[in-house]
């Protein structure tokens, strides 16, 4: 019984955790680039280089294109924000002592595909960001960047194997539905 209350006080914890990003996320990014021209600058006491971006920025931006950026940036964050919202469900069950059940294994079905469409959406904002960011360069100056890096690899694998836990999962959910009828 005291691994149950344990298994709820850390869930409880975790989906504060979760709900409290969900606000956060969208916060601190419209910041970022609201603030861009003084984070980017020369002057500003963040190194350039521990700011990722897909081009490299010699000059301001304008109050359009961080905008723009701010949008395009929203495409994998919309994904995360659900995810983290799939996830605080999946505590909550948790934290309702509920284990095996039908909405647990939609919340890691979900949490599969969320971190799959992440990848997607990750993959096709980056080259919408270099376009964004060099868009005011003078002709020949525009930029696209397309990648797939380790870490993009990496979250598809994860994606890929919270899957199949679901559907593992799903079958000893129906198992144990089953040796409960039984007599």
């Amino acid at each position: 019984m005291k691994n149950i209350q344990r298994i709820a006080r850390a869930s409880r914890r975790l989906r504060r955790i979760c709900t409290a990003t969900i606000f956060v996320l969208p916060i601190a990014s419209a910041l970022f680039w609201f603030f861009f021209n003084q984070i980017y600058a020369p002057s500003s006491f963040i190194p350039t280089s521990m700011i990722p971006l897909p081009v490299h920025i010699t000059e301001e931006l304008s109050d359009l294109t961080r905008f723009l950026a701010f949008l395009t940036e929203l495409l994998p964050l919309t994904a995360l924000i659900y995810g983290l919202k799939k996830l605080g469900e999946l505590f909550h069950q948790y934290e309702q002592g509920q284990i095996f059940t039908d909405k647990n294994v939609s919340c890691f079905r979900s949490l599969g595909r969320i971190l799959i469409i992440w990848v997607l959406c990750d993959v096709v904002q980056n080259p919408l960001l270099s376009i964004i960011l060099t868009r005011e360069k003078p002709p020949g100056q525009h930029v696209i960047t397309v990648g797939f890096c380790s870490a993009d690899f990496i979250a598809l694998f994860v994606g890929i194997i919270i899957l199949i836990i679901a559907w593992v999962m799903d079958e000893a959910r129906m198992i144990k539905e089953d040796q409960a009828l039984i007599i």
